[in-house]
């Protein structure tokens, strides 16, 4: 049973009126960090959700299985009732297939669909997605940054780039069904 009265008592950070800035910043990043060890020791919660529901983004959890649209996303730019179809189709379908498709890029790949990081491919299946993927780092490794002369990395940046494809893709054939 606590015997804390306040939030500063409760969460032990030990703050004393002579602290300078400095040192109130070091107690909270070493109680932060504290806090974040003692969870690695905890049994991984599938079912946490980690993300304020505020948060213009959204998530592909491999070890999850499981997409995150904080309620953030859902209006504009990316979603409106008031849009056409077609623009919601392009701004926020492109968005779902984008996370979507992080379930099967470079990383996402390699989880089964319970999120266990297992090989579940057979050797045709990952033969075609490794040729796809080469074709994909090929393709952006060639592009140069505008106005400099540095190439983007595409295998650094393999995943993003094919989760953009694929969302692009997805997302336009959502369209094309329902136009």
């Amino acid at each position: 049973e606590d015997s804390c009265t306040t939030l500063l008592e409760c969460l032990q950070l030990n703050f004393t009126a002579e602290d300078s800035y400095f040192d109130l910043l070091r107690k909270v990043v070493m109680w932060s960090q504290e806090k974040d060890f003692l969870r690695m020791k905890e049994l991984f919660d599938k079912n946490e959700f980690e993300v304020s529901p505020a948060v213009v983004n959204a998530f592909y959890s491999p070890e999850k299985n499981a997409l995150t649209f904080p309620a953030g996303i859902l209006k504009p730019p990316f979603f409106s009732g008031s849009y056409l179809k077609m623009v919601n189709y392009g701004a926020i379908g492109a968005v779902i297939g984008h996370e979507i498709t992080h379930g099967f890029d470079d990383q996402g790949s390699q989880y089964d669909k319970q999120g266990n990081l297992l090989n579940w491919w057979n050797a045709d299946s990952y033969n075609g997605f490794a040729k796809r993927k080469e074709c994909i780092i090929n393709q952006y490794s060639s592009y140069v940054v505008p106005n400099t002369d540095y190439k983007v990395n595409g295998k650094l940046t393999q995943g993003e780039n094919i989760a953009d494809n694929g969302g692009v893709k997805e997302a336009y054939r959502v369209r094309l069904r329902h136009s």
